[in-house]
């Protein structure tokens, strides 16, 4: 079970820590926040013993026999060093705007985005919390086509507000996870695009186990279920660094969906190859990917190694 969110002084405190360490890097020279970016990563990579184990865990389990324990320690020292770029950039996306954001971000496979919204049938991105995610839908209403996005509300609801509101700015529209669903369907029949970010861990009322680095993952199946239920395009798309402070979105061809007319079949083979789809991705960039979480961590029982109850909501 969730934590409720947390209210009360300590959230507060907790607020107005972020909120000054926020407008610091707004207000600094570009190069300087990067600096602070990653020199607080780097300490919380020495000091975070926690995660720094959760990422060596993680990494450890995907790439075994591929990779050696210095290159495992490379990528996951990476690992902390973009996600400290990642929060200066979320706290930097006042800075973005039409006039300047193709400075920063390029476009690769647009015209998947094209041949998929001249279906009309409406689009829906999979994608994964790699590079800096959360300039992906800003740069998406940029282009004229905000998206409608699912995201668990953070436990502190002072900062869940602040991050809305920015991710909202230009037209981003943000839907709570839970009874997500009829409003999803809705945004799809009107042939309007939706993200949903389904590479991380989930309860086993929520998802499907597939395999991930070959691996069993319990997996979001409301992808799956919203796709056939709305023969929306599935699209698989992931915005990438290229460098410090400059950024490729990769918008990957369709993936067809399966149709069999069995449901609990069909919605474990749209997963198993939307998350095909997202472990592709991440094998491109595995050192911008979150290793920091917890992401095979609910396990397959034993009577029923893969579950699929049909509850319909998303995961984030």
């Amino acid at each position: 079970m969730k934590p409720k969110a947390r209210g009360g002084v300590v959230a507060y405190l907790e607020y107005l820590l972020v909120a000054g360490l926020a407008k610091g890097l707004l207000r600094l020279p570009s190069s300087m926040a990067y600096s602070v970016g990653e020199g607080l990563a780097a300490l919380l990579y020495r000091f975070d013993r926690k995660h720094r184990i959760i990422a060596h865990e993680n990494l450890l389990r995907a790439f075994n026999g591929e990779l050696s324990s210095p290159e495992i320690t490379d990528l996951a020292r990476s690992t902390f060093i973009n996600l400290g770029r990642t929060v200066v950039e979320t706290c930097r996306i006042l800075k973005i705007d039409r006039e300047n954001f193709q400075q920063l971000i390029r476009i690769e496979g647009y015209e998947h985005f094209q041949e998929a919204k001249r279906r009309g049938k409406g689009v829906m991105y999979i994608t994964a919390h790699l590079g800096s995610w959360e300039l992906l839908p800003l740069a998406s209403a940029l282009m004229g086509e905000p998206l409608t996005i699912v995201a668990r509300p953070l436990d502190n609801p002072y900062l869940n507000r602040v991050i809305n509101r920015l991710r909202s700015i230009w037209g981003t529209r943000v839907l709570a996870k839970k009874l997500v669903m009829p409003a999803l369907v809705q945004t799809l029949s009107r042939g309007e695009s939706v993200g949903i970010l389904m590479d991380q861990n989930i309860t086993w009322k929520e998802g499907v186990f597939v395999d991930f680095f070959g691996m069993p993952a319990c997996t979001a199946l409301a992808p799956a279920l919203l796709a056939l239920r709305t023969d929306a395009s599935v699209v698989p798309v992931a915005i990438i660094r290229d460098g410090r402070d400059r950024h490729t979105i990769l918008i990957e061809q369709e993936i067809p969906v399966i149709r069999t007319g069995r449901l609990r079949a069909d919605i474990v083979a749209n997963t198993a190859s939307f998350t095909r789809a997202i472990e592709a991705l991440v094998r491109r960039e595995p050192a911008q990917w979150l290793w920091v979480h917890r992401r095979w961590k609910t396990q397959p029982r034993a009577e029923s190694p893969v579950p699929c109850t049909l509850h319909p909501t998303p995961g984030t």
